[in-house]
Order: structure tokens, then C-alpha cells, then sequence
């Protein structure tokens, strides 16, 4: 049974696209560290999944984490839905205190990566540039629908508004317990993981191995992808036999044999430069926020 010893502690937030599947990796790898065996549970942004209290959500990804001092996941979504989801992990944690870990990434790089992962689960048809021109009439139609189940999709123009998104937090929880880093700091191994080891108080990381990344990649049979990806009759019918684990575990499977690597084309650099443009004033905003230089995301 779940009990207060299996509930979380520490929640990787996001952003989307900028390294927190990395991080959830080198997380996993530590003795006195359990992660959810799914990732990105959602349930905080999901209120469908919200709404099934949170003892389906301890029973479903935290049965096994009562001798873990540290007890996480690592849902990207978390950071752009703050508004809604930081009250509620302020809920649920009640008088704990539960720790943070935000990543961010220069918001050009981000949005063509997400560009790009919306192309491979066939969110995304339009080229690049039209898709940035048609986010506001794409995101009416859909807003409601999209709140409610925390999805992330044509949000091109905020999908990188970082210190909005992080200020959310910084509204219900201490700086103190929020750690921060940028994308670029993944390349010191050794650098994040005396940082992580010092912020989560824990014994210093055993010898990291190489983490899997969310790397760019296409479905080799696009219908299959699809239809393992969303609801259908068939899949409904086979939940109630067929626990949550082994249907995580088998669908992954599958979605990983399908793909193929693909390296999507370089970023136009006025288009980046526009990108950068558009969210200066937040990056400024997210430097005072982190006490990060961050420079190297301005506008030319």
C-alpha cells in the first residue's frame, strides 16, 4: 500500500525539449534515488489523471519508493502549466517540502526542437514558418481541450516563457528549493551531479554512464506510432486486464523498435533571431530569476 513514506519529494519540471530526460536518467542512476518507472506520470497537469486522486497516483508510480529518501519524477510539462499545477503540488505536499529541478534552453533551439518532436507525433504538418504564424488561431480552437488534459501543443511563442512559468512556483515554494541549470550544463557531468548531490543532500553519484537522450528521430511506420500514442476502443477494452506497468513498458517497447534516427534541418538563423526577439524581455526576466548569464540567447 502507498503510504506518506512513498510520496515524492523532488519533481523535475522542465522545460520541454531542454534536458530533462537527461537529468531523469543520471537521477535514476543513483542507489538512494527512485524515479518513476514512467517518467512523466502528469498528474498534476492532467486533471482527467488529477481526478483520480492522488491515491491512484502513489499506488500506480511510487508503490516501491518507501526506502528511497528521494523520491521523484520528471513530468517537462509541469513548468508550463504552473499555474495550475504549483498550487496543487502545494497541496499535496502539505507541511513537506518538496525540491525542484527546472532546466531551461535558449528559446529558439527550444522551439525548433519542439517543431520538430510535434512533426514525429503528427501534431505538426505545416512548415515551420507558417506553423509560428498560425499558433493563435490553432490554440483557440483547441485551448480548452489542451488545459485540461496539459498538453503542449502550437504554443510556439510560449512555450519558452520561462520566468512566468518559474515565477508560479517561486509563488508557493522557497528559491532555496528550486534548482536551476540551463542546457548547456549538461555537458559537465561531473558539474551536475556534485550539484544535484549537494541540493538533494545524498551520498555523491556513483559513475554516471551515459544517459539516453530524447534525440531527434521519425516513426519508421507513422500509423503504428499514432495508434500507440492515442485512445482507441481496442486499448480501452485491454486496460482493466493488463496492469499499467507492463502496458507502459510494452508500448515503449514498440514506440523505440519504430523509430529512426533523423537529423531535422538546420535553423534558419533570421528565424532564430526572431524567436530570440520575441522572448528577450523573458530572458531578461528569467537572468534575474536564476542568476544566470544569459547572454548568449539575446537577440542579434
Amino acid at each position: 500500500m502507498a503510504s506518506a513514506a512513498n510520496r515524492p519529494n523532488l519533481f523535475i519540471l522542465g522545460a520541454a525539449k531542454a534536458g530533462t530526460t537527461t537529468l531523469y536518467h543520471i537521477l535514476n542512476q543513483h542507489p538512494q534515488v527512485y524515479m518513476s518507472f514512467d517518467k512523466e506520470p502528469a498528474f498534476f497537469c492532467d486533471d482527467e489523471y488529477y481526478a483520480r486522486g492522488e491515491g491512484w497516483y502513489l499506488r500506480t508510480f511510487f508503490q516501491k519508493a518507501g526506502d528511497f529518501p528521494v523520491r521523484g519524477e520528471a513530468t517537462s510539462r509541469y513548468l508550463y502549466f504552473g499555474q495550475k499545477v504549483a498550487p496543487r503540488i502545494h497541496k499535496f505536499a502539505q507541511s513537506s517540502s518538496p525540491k525542484f529541478i527546472a532546466i531551461f534552453r535558449d528559446p529558439a533551439q527550444l522551439v525548433h526542437s519542439f517543431y520538430w518532436n510535434s512533426v514525429r507525433e503528427g501534431h505538426e504538418s505545416l512548415p515551420i514558418e507558417e506553423a509560428l504564424n498560425m499558433e493563435q488561431s490553432r490554440m483557440a480552437e483547441q485551448r480548452q481541450d489542451l488545459e485540461a488534459r496539459g498538453q503542449i501543443l502550437f504554443a510556439y511563442s510560449q512555450i519558452a516563457c520561462y520566468a512566468r512559468q518559474l515565477q508560479e512556483f517561486l509563488n508557493y515554494f522557497e528559491k532555496k528549493d528550486i534548482l536551476c541549470f540551463i542546457t548547456e550544463d549538461l555537458a559537465n557531468s561531473a558539474h551536475i551531479t556534485q550539484q544535484l548531490q549537494t541540493f538533494l543532500e545524498i551520498d555523491a553519484f556513483p559513475t554516471v554512464l551515459d544517459t539516453a537522450k530524447n534525440t531527434a528521430a521519425l516513426p519508421k511506420n507513422k500509423r503504428l506510432h499514432h495508434w500507440l500514442r492515442k485512445s482507441s476502443t481496442v486499448k480501452d477494452l485491454l486496460k482493466p486486464l493488463i496492469p499499467y506497468t507492463v502496458r507502459y513498458n510494452i508500448k515503449n517497447r514498440i514506440l523505440e523498435k519504430n523509430l529512426k534516427p533523423f537529423q531535422p534541418p538546420a535553423l534558419d538563423p533570421a528565424l532564430a533571431n526572431a524567436i530570440r526577439r520575441q522572448y528577450f524581455a523573458s530572458t531578461q526576466k528569467l537572468e534575474e530569476l536564476i542568476d544566470r548569464d544569459l547572454s548568449a540567447w539575446y537577440p542579434m
